[in-house]
């Protein structure tokens, strides 16, 4: 787990070491056990960015890395064959003991003729990778956008980072996200971007309710047993709702030790469900209140993280950031969370409303449309929320084969009518099959941020400086925004 920059000057081909350098510093919380760069013609990785500046490296390409070790298998990175270089930002599913960024480089020496294009297309995992050869830049992104990378362009240098303020720290004030799945190529002067057709939904599966739950199930433990191979034990983010009791079930089924997390801001009856239902499925929860004072104290620190100024943002990136702050204390290296499940099994008020008012093709479409936006709207944020910490955050409904199957199953197997107890059916019968309660699995959503209380402590907090939430939250993004064009 780390930070990774490339960046290009394809105009003037002036050297472009300080900028990455710049770059790194500035995702110094994402990575600081090792740094290191690579150009066309040299390595060098080193524990500190003044060892590394003071190699005096000359190049108007570059990729550089800053390594967060969480496993032993993590090395430092770039690394290098003959005259490619490397730098691989995530995992390749499933995991194993040996190095991800040596898997990777394994596979494209391998498969030299076809590139990163076919790498997006064949292999699972949450990553961005980028390679260097001949003066070559590529840059790719995970089919679901799970890691996220961001790109900029000012003055003829193009620029790409695992969070936009290293952008910023180099004077790219607009940087955007580069789509899920897209490889993108800097050559002689030139930059050329693909984007594969990755997540495309087989065609619609004719099943019922039990064959399509059983076989989601299967896929489910499946997708959680090769993203825990590393690891035995593994912390689930838990709610109490079908979405984390799901994950947690089919972790244990995976053949995993298990142990829940859960932090509120007041004491309420979703805190007691989650309590019971933990009790219910025969695990361990680890629960923790946090007080508006605790708030304030983090606000700065998320928002410096997430970089999105709203409030909606912020009240569910504060509860992701404590529970990794939580799994962490208790000695894991792993969070599994169900973002995605929403989306894929039609979890959202809106697209019942929907199907209610203009049928199952307009619920169907927006359903599709917010799964090929999940990473925009989730995972850059929760990402990006817990990467400070020494805990991993990984995604289970974040599967590209249970992304596919769900997508060719029928609506009414995920919205089975109108009301709001059919929403997600058939997750919810896969909740039934694995023998957890009913009281768990047919629970109604309600949204994290208000579970926990932190929207509405943000509301407390922000009038009790007479301010509304949108200004006191944009207050302190501000602060953080010219905190950060200060340290450029």
């Amino acid at each position: 787990m780390g930070a990774l920059v490339a960046i290009a000057d394809r105009r003037n081909m002036k050297n472009v070491v300080p900028a990455a350098i710049r770059m790194l510093q500035r995702l110094s919380e994402r990575g600081s056990d090792f740094f290191g760069l690579a150009t066309s013609d040299h390595v060098y990785c080193s524990d500190s960015l003044g060892q590394l500046s003071n190699k005096q490296m000359h190049s108007p390409v570059v990729v550089g890395y800053g390594l967060k070790r969480i496993f032993p298998k993590d090395i430092p990175q770039p690394i290098a064959s003959n005259e490619l270089r490397l730098a691989f930002e995530g995992r390749i599913y499933p995991t194993s003991g040996a190095s991800d960024c040596d898997r990777a480089l394994s596979w494209i020496k391998e498969n030299t003729s076809v590139g990163l294009r076919t790498f997006v297309r064949e292999v699972d995992g949450s990553y961005a990778v980028a390679t260097l050869e001949d003066g070559r830049l590529s840059i790719a992104r995970d089919p679901l956008g799970c890691k996220p990378l961001y790109l900029g362009e000012k003055e003829g240098i193009v620029a790409f980072a695992s969070e936009r303020k290293a952008l910023w720290a180099i004077a790219v004030d607009s940087p955007i996200s580069l789509l899920p799945g897209a490889v993108e190529t800097i050559s002689e002067g030139t930059v050329s971007m693909h984007q594969p057709d990755v997540s495309e939904p087989s065609a619609c599966e004719e099943t019922d309710l039990d064959s399509a739950a059983r076989r989601l199930s299967e896929l489910l433990v499946e997708s959680i047993r090769n993203r825990a191979g590393d690891s035995r034990r593994v912390a689930v983010a838990y709610s109490g709702g079908v979405d984390s009791a799901v994950v947690a079930s089919s972790s244990r089924l995976a053949g995993l030790d298990v142990e829940l997390f859960t932090v509120t801001m007041r004491d309420n009856g979703e805190l007691e469900h989650a309590e019971k239902s933990a009790e219910a499925l025969g695990l361990r929860l680890v629960a923790k209140k946090y007080s508006p004072s605790d708030l304030r104290q983090v606000i700065r620190k998320v928002l410096w993280r997430i970089e999105k100024p709203d409030v909606m943002n912020l009240a569910v990136a504060v509860p992701m950031f404590w529970t990794a702050q939580l799994a962490e204390e208790n000695g894991f290296q792993l969070i599994f969370a169900g973002q995605g499940a929403d989306e894929l099994f039609g979890g959202y008020d809106r697209y019942i409303a929907a199907y209610h008012r203009e049928g199952p093709e307009e619920a169907s479409r927006l359903m599709t449309r917010d799964i090929q936006n999940l990473s925009g709207s989730s995972f850059e944020r929760d990402e990006q929320a817990t990467s400070g910490s020494r805990v991993e955050l990984r995604l289970p409904f974040a599967n590209l084969d249970l992304v596919r199957y769900v997508q060719s199953l029928p609506l009414d197997l995920k919205i089975g009518g109108v009301e709001e107890a059919l929403q997600k059916h058939v997750l919810r019968r896969v909740a039934q099959l694995q023998g957890i309660p009913r009281f768990i699995s047919e629970k109604p959503k309600r949204a994290l941020q208000y579970t926990t209380g932190v929207e509405a402590a943000i509301r407390l907090v922000a009038g009790q400086e007479s301010l509304a939430p949108h200004e006191y939250v944009s207050r302190f993004y501000e602060q953080v925004r010219r905190d950060q064009h200060d340290m450029a």
